[in-house]
């Protein structure tokens, strides 16, 4: 029977609704679902204990057997511009022997723990060369790694025009613009270019007197409404906006209506890399405690570590972006101190606006999904496209 893909969407979608408001507090990048995914294969291991499980339950917005139902649909069903992959690697023989009743799905790729440059390669290969290197360091004392990949390199149907000032020139045959009226942020501007493959890449501009998270939560509603088979009902635009104007003039041309709309955009090319730090993130408590148990008693109490790095960019021909989750359970030691690089790349912007990039394949478990989100803030990024 398999999970309800409807459900599926809205789980995600609110879990990538709430991770998103906990990380990307500046200009950067996440995948939520790259995060669920993990989540959804520990469900799959039978936590030890009913209020982790619980938990599990409640962070993935899907009792446990649907989660699991659904991993394995996304991953049976590959999306054609959406490359995936799950991983599960262990130190099978310093784990319980517990370990071995935990089945995975057909599909994730399972086996022992590769070193460090063999966790790179991975990592690398999944995404084909946009991140280098997983995002978890790999020491003598970690027995199991969980590891999440995504990907996608997509191209406009007709490139956008690339401005003086710098920025992207959008038109009604590059581009579809629409003001929405969402419940998070009230009215938002948005501009989505036209795509030649199953993605499509939402960018949404609110009132600058509106919360971050509530802009992040307006644009995954927006992109949910962009992404239906009807053309949203946006709002009647008659005088300007916080983010848009309105000129009026009479001519003389063949039309069938009283009123012709010409929307143009104005839109900022950005390329953004991020390193997320998820080990706090909604549900990831639970899973550790979880793993824990296949972790050997005298190795307790174990180490979880939960990170994300990730990176997207938005140019005048596409978009592309890709995602590695990664979670590590340590055995008890003496702490490791590590020097994580983190690389930040500004762009310049208009004002803060969200991006969310949502997946369309009809009758796939990937239908509506969202993929990507990120957020860019013209105050931190100027100058730097």
């Amino acid at each position: 029977m398999g999970a309800d893909p409807s459900r599926v969407v809205d789980a995600v979608r609110r879990y990538a609704v709430a991770v998103d408001a906990q990380v990307l507090t500046g200009p950067g990048v996440c995948s939520g679902l790259g995060a669920w995914l993990l989540l959804a294969l520990v469900a799959g291991s039978g936590p030890a204990r009913a209020d982790d499980a619980a938990a599990l339950e409640e962070a993935l917005g899907l009792p446990a057997d649907e989660a699991v139902e659904a991993l394995t649909a996304l991953l049976d069903d590959p999306h054609p511009a959406v490359a995936a992959a799950v991983a599960r690697w262990a130190d099978a023989e310093r784990l319980t022997e517990d370990f071995a009743a935990w089945s995975v799905p057909d599909r994730v790729e399972d086996g022992p723990l590769p070193d460090q440059g063999g966790a790179d390669r991975w990592a690398s290969e999944r995404t084909d060369g946009l991140i280098e290197h997983f995002p978890v360091q790999l020491t003598e004392l970690t027995r199991l790694v969980l590891a999440s990949a995504l990907a996608t390199r997509i191209s406009w149907s007709i490139p956008l025009t690339e401005l003086e000032d710098g920025g992207l020139g959008t038109v009604g045959s590059t581009a579809r613009h629409v003001v929405l009226d969402t419940q998070a942020a009230g009215p938002v501007g948005v501009v989505a270019p036209r795509s030649t493959s199953g993605l499509a890449v939402v960018s949404v501009i609110a009132d600058p007197q509106v919360p971050r998270g509530q802009v992040l939560a307006a644009a995954h509603e927006a992109a949910a409404q962009m992404t239906t088979r009807r053309a949203p009902a946006g709002l009647e635009v008659t005088r300007d906006g916080h983010a848009w104007t309105v000129t009026e003039h009479r001519e003389t041309r063949p039309s069938f209506r009283d009123v012709i709309e010409e929307w143009t955009g104005w839109v900022p090319p950005w390329r953004l890399v991020s390193d997320h730090d998820l080990t706090t993130a909604p549900g990831f408590g639970a899973a550790a405690a979880a793993l824990e148990a296949f972790v050997l008693p005298a190795e307790r109490p174990s180490d979880c570590e939960v990170r994300q790095s990730a990176v997207a960019a938005y140019t005048a021909t596409g978009f592309e972006a890709a995602a590695v989750t990664g979670m590590a359970v340590r055995a008890a030691g003496m702490p490791l101190e590590q020097e994580v690089l983190v690389r930040r790349i500004h762009v310049r912007l208009d004002r803060p606006h969200a991006v969310v990039a949502v997946a369309l394949h009809d009758g796939s478990p990937w239908d509506h999904l969202p993929i990507f989100t990120a957020w860019v803030d013209p105050g931190e990024v100027a100058g730097s496209a």
